[in-house]
């Protein structure tokens, strides 16, 4: 009996059985094989489309993904337990014949024995190695199981996401659109009206990453169902009324607690893998704010300058590398217009 096949089917089955554990099982993000396999993966799609998040062929990112996870997995349970029964050379035979199984016979035992098809081609030579199929058969019905019931949490987070994206979307095409989409004639009381139920989408989204990182894989060719364009938007929208608009008795500062807060949450657990596809090198625009002007709305004489505050242009370097991280632009978000001047 080879010890060494036995301490590397273990390893690989604890290794394995871990992600599994990790990614489905806890709130705290998937594991390691999980990240490995999602991150390249990705990274291959990112590199076909030519950064270019219009490309249909970032559609298919998030599902192949999801695939090769549950793949991995399970060839990753399928290999420990052929590596355990390689450790004897007497551990499965024929069951007609009675003679021991070759490594083919044995990757077969193996496979049926975690699916539990149970054909009975081969059976366990021993009372020691019939346990050992009992126990494998045990985790190949738990893990195998948890891992395809993962996919129905997975798909919901990703229509939760569009719903948000279509949200924002249907308020105005452009940060701009939307403060003016809002604007009365004396404050912006119809957005600050929604912002409650979008700070509570938005929060959603943000711990559904947290428990599914793998919808971060999950792209939308169009700019109005982009969710890192629709929280890019946002955020935008929050920095004008914050920093440009001069009357503070337009502004509900509750709720642009709230909103700041949840979107600040969100950019926090996406900019890790944001930052590994784009570091976010470029200068963001200075938003053109006479469309604004031209509404009413009051604006400080010197507006457009909070971009140039080192807190504003650190944190718009992060969405800068959001945006670029999803194949998107600056100029997707403000349009082709006016909506915002080269810095």
């Amino acid at each position: 009996m080879s010890i060494g096949f036995i301490v590397l089917g273990v390893l690989l089955f604890i290794v394995t059985a871990m992600d599994i554990i990790q990614t489905t099982f806890t709130t705290n993000g998937g594991g390691r094989i999980t990240g490995f396999v999602s991150g390249n993966v990705w990274r291959v799609f990112f590199l076909a489309a030519r950064r270019n998040g219009r490309a249909t062929v970032l559609e298919y990112a998030g599902p192949t993904i999801l695939i090769l996870i549950l793949v991995v997995w399970i060839a990753g349970m399928w290999l420990s337990l052929l590596l355990v029964l390689l450790s004897d050379y007497d551990s499965v035979r024929d069951s007609g014949t009675h003679t021991p199984a070759d490594w083919v016979e044995k990757l077969y035992f193996a496979g049926f024995t975690l699916s539990t098809l149970g054909t009975g081609d081969y059976v366990p030579a021993s009372d020691g190695w019939r346990v050992v199929t009992s126990l494998s058969a045990f985790a190949g019905i738990a893990f195998i199981t948890t891992s395809i019931t993962y996919f129905v949490p997975v798909l919901t987070a990703v229509n939760q996401q569009s719903k948000i994206s279509l949200y924002v979307a249907s308020m105005g095409k452009t940060p701009q659109g939307i403060l003016c989409n809002s604007w009365n004639g004396k404050d912006f009381s119809s957005f600050f009206d929604n912002a409650s139920n979008l700070a509570d989408m938005i929060m959603q989204h943000t711990l559904n990453h947290r428990s599914y990182p793998v919808i971060h894989y999950y792209h939308n060719s169009r700019e109005d169902k982009s969710i890192k364009r629709a929280m890019v938007m946002l955020d935008e929208v929050l920095l004008i009324i914050t920093h440009a608009v001069s009357d503070d008795s337009c502004k509900d500062k509750l709720k642009l607690r709230m909103l700041r807060t949840t979107l600040d949450s969100y950019i926090n657990i996406v900019k890790g893998a944001s930052s590994k596809t784009s570091p976010g090198n470029g200068n963001a625009p200075e938003p053109d704010l006479c469309e604004l002007k031209d509404e009413g709305i009051p604006l400080h004489h010197d507006a457009s300058d909070y971009v140039s505050n080192n807190e504003v242009e650190e944190h718009r370097k992060e969405l800068t590398a959001l945006l670029e991280s999803d194949g998107w632009t600056w100029q997707d978000v403000y349009g082709t217009g006016n909506g915002a001047k080269t810095k």
